[in-house]
Parts: structure tokens; sequence; C-alpha cells
């Protein structure tokens, strides 16, 4: 992919040497080159990281991104730019991301910096329960905040799903479970360890996936239900 190589070519040209490894991670990691375009999370990780770095890096990183065309078909996420000391020091900080990265990953220049990591389970169990206890309060805020916007509060309900995603396949692991890119299959894969209601989250992918919408009506009954099964949820993360 021209736009990846472009890329690739303009930091290895402002780190040189210092530049230890760039690589693709998540669902775009093992895509060909046409399903490569957009939205790819990428990562930097190179000796040190300066602010004259980044002020190099600014351009190539919009001409990424896609930022110099509102029309760019090709737009990704802000690549992640990381130390190399700060990358191995973060492994149990960040070992739900870690986890995934491990799993899914494809290097485009350098070092593999990835293979020999090794998560802790103490680690991925900690920071599932931060992440699950974070997400009820913040939901319950917006509750507060959107309780007479319905459109408000359905928005909320997917940052809600995305994020339960990323907890149920940290689970998964914990329980020594092969985690699925399907999130319906991790669905159907916790509600035999958890007893959780099946058909509540389904409703909650179907929204995700844009397969379906829901009423105001159905709004505020998912988000009654919501506090009512991340409330269980985080129960069963407390006891693990």
């Amino acid at each position: 992919m021209q736009k990846l190589d472009d890329f690739t070519h303009d930091i290895k040209k402002i780190f040189g040497e210092r530049l230890k490894s760039i690589f693709i991670y998540g669902s775009k990691a093992n895509a060909n080159a046409q399903q490569t375009a957009g939205d790819t999370d990428i990562m930097v990780i190179a000796e040190n990281i300066t602010g004259d770095d980044l002020r190099k890096c600014a351009k190539p990183v919009k001409k990424w991104m896609g930022s110099c065309c509102m029309f760019d078909k090709e737009k990704n996420p802000l690549p992640i730019f990381m130390g190399e000391r700060e990358w191995f020091n973060s492994v149990d900080v960040y070992a739900m991301e870690y986890s995934d990265i491990k799993e899914n990953y494809n290097i485009i220049y350098g070092e593999n910096l990835i293979n020999n990591l090794t998560v802790k389970k103490e680690d991925l169990r900690l920071q599932c329960e931060s992440e699950m206890k974070n997400l009820l309060m913040r939901f319950r805020k917006q509750y507060l905040l959107f309780s007479g916007d319905y459109k408000a509060l359905n928005e909320s309900l997917l940052v809600v799903t995305k994020t339960l995603n990323a907890i149920f396949k940290a689970i998964l692991r914990l329980n020594d479970i092969e985690v699925s890119k399907s999130a319906f299959d991790n669905l159907n894969k916790i509600v035999e360890i958890i007893d959780l209601d099946k058909i509540f989250y389904e409703k909650l992918l179907c929204v995700k996936e844009n397969h379906c919408k829901f009423s105001k009506t159905e709004t505020y009954k998912i988000a009654d239900e919501a506090i009512v099964q991340m409330d269980k949820l985080l129960e069963y993360i407390n006891n693990m």
C-alpha cells in the first residue's frame, strides 16, 4: 500500500537509527493491501521521542491520517508513538491492549518487539476490573446528563458496547478460552461462563453493526438494563 510505504519512509528519515519498529495491529494487521486501505492502527516505537521528533512527524502523520482531504476514503486513526523503554514498561498497565496486539500484528519495519512480551494474568484482571468500573461510572454520569436526550444516550450505549467487547475478550483470556474475531462469537462464549442476558447484548451489537436502531422507548429500556448487566459483570470480575 503506497500510503503505508510513504509513511514508513518518512518516519525512517526522521528517526534514523533510533527507529526500532513500525507495526500494524488490530483487525487490519493481516489484511491484504486493498483491505488495509483506511482505518488502520499503526504503532511507531523509537529509542526515544523528543518534541522536535513530533514536530517533524506531524506532516507525515497528517498525510497518513488523510487529513489533507475531507473525502479521503483511506482515512486512518492517529498513529501511536512510544519510546522503547516505555513500550516494555507499559505491558502491565495496558495488559488488555497488549493481549490484543500479541494476537494480531504485522511488523512493517524493524524489530519484532511483541513476540517475546508476556502479559501476566494478574495485570490483565486488574485492568479488566478498572475498565469495567470506569465504564459503569461513566455511563451513570452520561445517563444523568442525557436522560432527556435519547439520541445522545444512544451514542453513549455505542461506546459502552465497544468497551464491553474489549472486556469480554479479557475475561475469555483469563479463563484460557480462545478469543474470536467476531464479537457475536465472543458473546456466545461469555454467556457460557457468566449468567448474563444474551439477548440484551445481542441488541447492543446489532445497533453497533448498524443492523438495527433503537426507538426512544427502546433506548431507555436498554439503558436501564445496561446498568444492571454491567453491575453484574463487574461483580463477576471482582470475584475472579
